[in-house]
């Protein structure tokens, strides 16, 4: 029996998240057929309060979610979060400094008396979930506190891996001390973007044999019931050349590319529904897919409000879909003609359903993955959307939006030939971890 501790939780809220952690599911039960899986959550607390909501959006029966402990931390709720989160922060650094500082066998013995410690103590590998909170974009002190649990799996002499994940940038030189003080010690890095790859060794100074370049864990979810399995076998009955008319759209506020300023939202939002109109006029439904749901920053908040910018007879076109599963999302993906994807995931997940889409960039995470899938030229950038001139912006998009649809073949090809690549690349993540765990 291989047990298998994941860290930082399942975020239920955020589809990207919550898809990550099905796909690594997925590919370590078909890895190794003995396999035990933790997570170890900071949502544990509120998806308890959160019941109903959580089970709406979790994935169909032919998934077995696994068991559940309590991090360090737990995502605050209430009006007084501000101060949990403080308070959880202290509780974070003193118990990691407590154990750092303590013989290894009083180390031990200190580490069970929290739910996290003795995951970590009884894991054989400890797995560093894949995503893109390693930087210091949105952190307290320029230090994501990810990197505090990591360094708890590290100094309890655990296999610790960095899964499937971006790395960087850390803007700050304290933060950049610390994320390669950390990471330079974990047993292997498996970077899902060259960005990463190259961030990690070049900056980070990790050394080059622990770090593989693969790609994110969510290729794998191509072959649940929807996606690249779905899409073959309509190509294949030839229902590929009769286009379904509807075209996906999901969103991100401009705050999580750095513009924190009402203009800027707003402007992006003005931009999103003259391009959403537009596909409207041209006969296609239009569908919302949220991907984050989270309080004043939910992404069904900012498509009422585009909807609202849009006019009544284009408005009837339109739909905002509830907050659901990323299977349920890529099977409807699959069932579209083309997307506009704000969010890496729902780039990923595009993919995924060999859709083709226009990527609304704002991250190098996004960036290098769509470099590497040459995909480069359905990418316009975010922060010019939301900054630059509203007309040009508009034009941009739906240029880039019409040529995909003028050789939808051909662009189905292309996503296609992506998707045969980053889930090939995806696989290595199990062929690096288990090359480790043999080891």
């Amino acid at each position: 029996m291989k047990n298998v501790l994941i860290l930082h939780g399942i975020n239920y809220y955020n589809a990207g998240d919550h898809g990550i952690v099905l796909a690594m599911l997925k590919a370590l039960r078909k890895k190794f057929s003995d396999v035990s899986i933790t997570v170890a959550s900071p949502f544990r607390r509120n998806n308890q309060i959160e019941e109903v909501y959580v089970a709406k959006v979790r994935a169909n029966d032919e998934i077995a979610y696994p068991d559940e402990v309590s991090d360090l931390y737990q995502l605050p709720v209430g009006k007084k979060a501000r101060l949990v989160v403080i308070a959880y922060g202290l509780k974070a650094v003193a118990f990691c400094m407590s154990l750092t500082v303590l013989p290894f066998a009083l180390r031990k013995r200190f580490a069970r008396t929290t739910d996290l410690g003795s995951a970590v103590l009884d894991a054989d590998v400890v797995l560093s979930k894949g995503g893109g909170f390693l930087l210091d974009r949105g952190t307290t002190y320029s230090v994501p506190i990810h990197l505090i649990t990591i360094w708890i799996a590290i100094i309890l002499r655990k296999k610790t891996v960095i899964y499937a994940q971006s790395i960087g940038p850390f803007e700050s030189g304290f933060g950049r001390m610390v994320a390669g003080f950390v990471l330079r010690r974990v047993s292997l890095v498996l970077a899902r973007d060259e960005y990463s790859y190259e961030y990690s060794t070049e900056v980070l100074g990790i050394d080059p044999s622990k770090v593989k370049l693969t790609a994110d864990a969510a290729f794998a979810l191509a072959t649940y019931q929807g996606g690249a399995t779905a899409a073959s076998a309509k190509q294949a009955e030839g229902c590929a050349s009769e286009s379904p008319a509807r075209a996906c759209i999901t969103l991100v506020s401009p705050r999580f590319a750095g513009l924190a300023g009402e203009e800027a939202e707003s402007q992006y939002c003005r931009v999103i529904a003259k391009v959403a109109e537009q596909i409207s006029e041209q006969g296609l439904d239009v569908m919302f897919i949220p991907h984050l749901e989270s309080g004043k920053f939910s992404d069904r908040i900012l498509a009422n409000r585009i909807v609202g910018f849009c006019s009544p007879e284009a408005a009837t076109k339109m739909r905002i879909l509830e907050p659901t599963s990323p299977i349920d999302i890529i099977n409807l993906m699959t069932e579209s003609a083309i997307a506009i994807c704000s969010r890496m995931h729902s780039m990923i997940f595009s993919i995924d359903a060999r859709l083709p889409f226009v990527a609304l960039s704002y991250l190098p995470k996004s960036d290098s993955m769509l470099h590497e899938a040459d995909l480069d030229d359905w990418r316009v950038s975010l922060p010019e959307i939301a900054t630059g001139d509203v007309e040009a912006a508009v034009a941009d998009v739906t240029g880039k939006f019409e040529a995909i649809l003028a050789d939808l073949p051909q662009s189905r090809a292309k996503v296609a030939a992506a998707q045969e690549l980053l889930a090939k690349r995806s696989d290595s993540n199990l062929t690096h971890l288990s090359n480790l765990i043999g080891s």
